[in-house]
């Protein structure tokens, strides 16, 4: 019986070694930039079930791959949801499964913490319909003369680690109005000058509602997969988001397209849709996963 034991306790150090070497491995891979072959010491590793700090940062960082280096969100949500959950408050909005081994809450060191910080962002930003950037920015013009009558310039400001989107309307070369509005993702939502636009998950029919300069404002994804073409060019995969002011008449559909940011405003009614900004520019910087 106690050679039964000590040859399982043999086996479960085995495999302990084994499970570090493959994390190891993964990180070296990693960093010298081989990220196909860092992925599959990553699953590898992930594959043997283990728990606490490296399961979380082993997840965050195979995600991170799938997502910014191979374009694959697919791959990479469940990845960052399972790093997600492994907190008491990391259920996601719509999210299945439990947080911990058992459904039990796990506790975190401060360096988990900030791996399941990522892994919220992860989230919100796969795919990023809403990039806040430095450096990213945008030109807007009215549909109806393509930018002759109003064209909207903005880019993304940082200072103090928030982000704000800043600019100016154009009436040709007139600058007539200045632009100014604060961004942020946090609580499973993206948040601008302090209305919820965007909710995780991105599930057609999600719906939200929030308060918005003191009337209830109503949201809903009316589609997932929406096409359009603009001045900038053919978008595919894109968010179609619906904002009702209580009492209002009309609404408001916003598109916002994956890793480019709101691309079309139209305004709705009872009787239809009608254009009314879309997007003519735009130039959203390359982030890796080492960023």
């Amino acid at each position: 019986m106690k050679s039964r034991s000590a040859g399982l306790l043999l086996l479960a150090a085995a495999a302990a070694a084994c499970g570090r070497v493959d994390f190891q491995q993964a990180r070296h891979l990693e960093d010298t930039g081989q990220f196909a072959r860092a992925l599959k010491a990553y699953e590898n590793f992930l594959a043997r079930g283990p728990s606490g700090p490296q399961e979380i940062e082993a997840a965050v960082r195979a995600a991170r791959i799938y997502a910014q280096v191979f374009n694959r969100c697919d791959r990479a949500v469940p990845l960052f949801e399972r790093a997600a959950r492994r907190s008491p408050d990391g259920q996601a909005p719509g999210a299945t499964g439990s947080q911990g081994p058992r459904g039990r809450a796990v506790l975190l060191s401060r360096e988990a913490r900030r791996w399941v910080e990522l892994a919220h962002e992860g989230l919100l930003n796969c795919p990023d319909f809403f990039p806040i950037s430095p450096g990213a920015r945008w030109v807007l013009v009215d549909a109806e003369t393509g930018g002759k009558n109003m064209r909207l310039e903005i880019a993304v400001s940082t200072a103090a680690g928030k982000a704000r989107v800043v600019g100016a309307y154009y009436a040709g070369t007139n600058r007539f109005m200045n632009y100014s509005r604060a961004c942020e993702k946090k609580d499973w939502m993206t948040w601008e000058n302090g209305a919820p636009i965007l909710r995780y998950p991105y599930r057609q029919g999600s719906s939200w509602s929030a308060k918005v300069r003191g009337k209830r404002t109503d949201y809903r994804i009316e589609d997932v997969s929406a096409s359009l073409n603009t001045k900038a060019g053919a978008f595919e995969g894109c968010l179609k988001v619906r904002a009702h002011i209580e009492g209002e008449p009309s609404w408001v559909f916003d598109y916002y397209c994956p890793h480019v940011g709101r691309v079309k405003t139209t305004l709705g009614a009872p009787e239809g849709e009608n254009p009314n900004t879309e997007l003519s520019e735009f130039s959203i910087p390359f982030s890796s996963p080492h960023d």
